[in-house]
């Protein structure tokens, strides 16, 4: 049996048939997401490619008239990119907006006059401690006397410039030696133990050899060695986080309350997300409820014993 006219054969491209104007650049170096293996997997072999196949001879090469598909492939990725382009650019400007709000609350905050900040520390109260009824947080709310009016102060630099400027007697009394161990003239409260570090080095100049400047956080600290360092150590200003001074305070008997005349509050400092010690998630709760609500500071600034100030 004879076989037909044979049929005319089409020329099989392979997988690694490529333009001939392909160019790897020298600085192309695929990351793992792309699938390059961690254990020196390469890269195909560009000599495999045959240069002498020219574009006509491609069977995927176009008909003539017709686009193409790699100019379609681009208009769709440009038509893409500007799409996604204006997607970044409103994001970006979202992110800036939202940063520069954070700013702008950050520095009105911290210079509101005292009426104003009562009302505004009463609405961060609501949102950390949420499930208070409202007879608690009316026994709880820090009121416009309980608050050390500094919306004139402008030396906001430094710590120290900004007790100098806010209470100017305040430094010849912290040069005074306390008369109990661990009974602070000043406690400042920061949103994380960098940031103390920070506040202590900028208040050094309170520290001499009858006087320390205390640094409270858990990081490397036990709340056992700050009991003991407290129990012998005369402090003039103790910085600290919420949780550890409020646990010292309710837990312990080694930190004070009897020489404390100020509680200055680190608001106007903001964290990688932009956020404040009042807003920050995992220290607004504790700031609220173990040290603006421990029974004794609310004593004392109930009996105008004591006022809060806002950094």
């Amino acid at each position: 049996m004879s076989n037909g006219p044979s049929a005319k054969r089409s020329k099989v491209v392979s997988g690694d048939s490529l333009e001939d104007d392909f160019l790897l650049e020298d600085s192309f170096n695929p990351s793992d997401n792309d699938g390059a293996s961690s254990d020196g997997g390469e890269i195909a072999d560009l000599g495999d490619v045959d240069p002498t196949l020219s574009d006509a001879e491609d069977v995927g090469a176009p008909e003539i008239g017709s686009p193409k598909p790699q100019q379609t492939h681009d208009k769709k990725r440009k038509t893409g990119d500007g799409a996604g382009n204006k997607k970044l650019e409103e994001k970006r400007a979202a992110k800036k907006a939202k940063v520069k709000e954070a700013m702008d609350e950050r520095e009105n905050f911290a210079t509101l006059p005292s009426e104003l900040l009562a009302d505004r520390l009463a609405d961060k109260q609501s949102k950390a401690l949420p499930k208070l009824s409202a007879i608690e947080k009316d026994d709880l709310r820090i009121t416009e006397s309980m608050i050390l009016d500094t919306s004139e102060v402008t030396d906001r630099t430094t710590l120290a410039g900004f007790i100098r400027s806010a209470v100017p007697t305040l430094p010849s009394t912290l040069a005074k030696p306390p008369k109990k161990p661990g009974s602070p003239r000043v406690i400042v409260v920061a949103g994380a133990a960098l940031r103390v570090a920070d506040l202590c080095r900028e208040v050094k100049t309170y520290k001499t050899k009858e006087i320390d400047v205390a640094k409270l956080f858990a990081k490397h600290f036990k709340l056992q060695e700050h009991v003991e360092y407290l129990n012998k150590t005369k402090v003039g200003v103790a910085v600290g986080t919420p949780n550890r001074i409020g646990k010292l305070l309710a837990e312990t008997e080694s930190l004070q309350l009897t020489h404390l005349s100020h509680l200055v509050l680190d608001v106007s400092h903001l964290n990688s997300k932009n956020q404040s010690l009042m807003d920050m998630f995992e220290c607004r709760e504790d700031l609220f409820k173990l040290v603006l609500g421990n029974k004794d500071i609310m004593s004392r600034l109930r009996e105008g014993r004591m006022k809060i100030v806002l950094f």
